[in-house]
């Protein structure tokens, strides 16, 4: 060997509680952040397995250190994979997800089907004033001003139109 000593593994243990900051600069360097002390954690119950003499218990313990990391960027990309292929509906046969996109294109026009047919109902100005606040993003000191009504007149439509439009919640099946 190089000119040092075996180290017990029972001495590793000495060696590590020593090098402990170190090792933590290291995980850390090696880009695993706030992660550095549960992978210096690994190598501590790692060395506790750790059976008869180590000849170089610096370099030993930098090198479990580097596994550790890269087991712990392994494991997390594999579970970044598996969470992405769980998640998209990619596993789904395409007219599926075709036609549930279809599905939701649909519902959504006959909202706003049904949201523009309760608005006509409601008639000018409360619908106009609906328009120009939620679609146009008038202020209601704005609106007032354009139609020559007070604020609280402006209140009172919209109040008006909002009651009719969840009035619709209680149409559906």
């Amino acid at each position: 060997m190089s000119g040092s000593p075996d180290i017990p593994a029972a001495g590793l243990e000495a060696v590590f509680n020593e090098m402990r900051p170190a090792l933590i600069r290291r995980a850390q360097g090696m880009g695993v952040g706030g992660d550095a002390e549960d992978v210096v954690q690994d190598v501590w119950l790692k060395l506790q397995t750790t059976t008869g003499p180590v000849a170089s218990p610096h370099a030993y313990l930098l090198r479990m250190v580097y596994t550790a990391v890269l087991d712990r960027k392994r494991g997390a990309r594999r579970a970044a994979a598996r969470d992405a292929e769980w998640s998209t509906p990619a596993n789904l046969p395409q007219d599926s997800v075709a036609s549930a996109e279809a599905e939701r294109r649909l519902m959504a026009v006959q909202l706003l089907a049904k949201v523009e047919a309760r608005l006509s109902d409601l008639g000018d100005p409360a619908a106009a004033i609906f328009r120009r606040h939620r679609i146009d993003g008038l202020t209601q000191r704005r609106i007032a001003e354009e139609f020559g009504m007070g604020l609280s007149t402006v209140e009172k439509h919209l109040r008006r139109a909002y009651a009719a439009i969840l009035d619709l919640e209680g149409d559906r099946p």
